[in-house]
């Protein structure tokens, strides 16, 4: 069986460098990446180990709103919030050892899986970096389903060349490893008992809440009417940001 892990997440912003400061001003350090030319979106990452938030925004509205949602769903999420000038986290995506067999797992499922495509951008340095990825354009009671995404090499691989390139480097607020993403869903139950089948895992109960651990963290399904994913939860911070929130939008991460 594939072997699945939280590769990463997804914050709609309408302006990079104003995230990104915002984000530097508590130590937490993001970068820009590059942008999609096919998408007209461009992005700023912030790693956190292998794990990482992509702050995601529209440089061309013109190409970003010719995508639709069978395309590539989290794209056109994220087009439809910048014009609607909205701030919030939009999904997560899900790595996969093994796309096709993960993408053909979830078709024979029942799950309406979009093609398998190869995702380009162009970062910072104007290297080319590219991926395998499949976006599932459907929703659980209003809940958008995860994309999966292939890196084309190992995680140690990709943790070396990440490291090499300065990406994944220590931030200034600690040693920052995100644990946690909370869904707020009408129905914390059966959200967690279909992702945990999406995820390869299982879903238990945790008081009124339930929870799907994926390796190291976890996903926490919990009453509410936002059916999205509401608040990052992350361990090791030091000085000032321990215990504190920052807000951007209607995304919360707290520390």
């Amino acid at each position: 069986m594939p072997d699945l892990n939280w590769d990463h997440s997804m914050i709609n912003v309408q302006d990079l460098d104003q995230a990104i400061a915002l984000f530097q001003d508590h130590g937490v350090i993001f970068k820009r990446g590059g942008q999609h030319e096919a998408w007209g979106t461009a992005n700023a990452l912030g790693y956190f180990g292998i794990n990482y938030i992509e702050l995601i925004s529209v440089f061309d509205l013109a190409k970003a709103a010719a995508v639709t949602r069978n395309q590539a769903a989290s794209l056109y999420d994220a087009t439809q919030d910048y014009e609607a000038k909205r701030q919030r986290f939009n999904t997560v995506a899900i790595r996969s050892s093994d796309l096709q067999a993960t993408w053909a797992s979830l078709k024979a499922s029942g799950v309406p899986v979009g093609p398998i495509s190869e995702g380009q951008r162009t970062d910072a340095q104007d290297h080319l970096i590219t991926w395998q990825i499949f976006f599932i354009d459907a929703d659980f009671e209003g809940l958008p389903y995860p994309f999966f995404i292939n890196w084309q090499s190992t995680d140690a691989d990709r943790i070396a060349q990440l490291t090499q390139q300065g990406l994944i480097e220590p931030h200034p607020a600690g040693d920052l490893k995100v644990i946690q993403g909370t869904f707020e869903v009408v129905h914390p139950k059966a959200a967690a008992e279909f992702w945990a089948k999406l995820v390869g895992s299982t879903a238990t109960a945790q008081g009124v809440d339930y929870v799907v651990p994926i390796h190291e963290r976890q996903f926490k399904f919990t009453q509410g009417v936002a059916n999205h994913l509401t608040t990052l939860q992350f361990a090791g911070a030091t000085g000032e940001l321990a215990g504190q929130t920052i807000q951007l939008g209607d995304a919360k991460l707290t520390f």
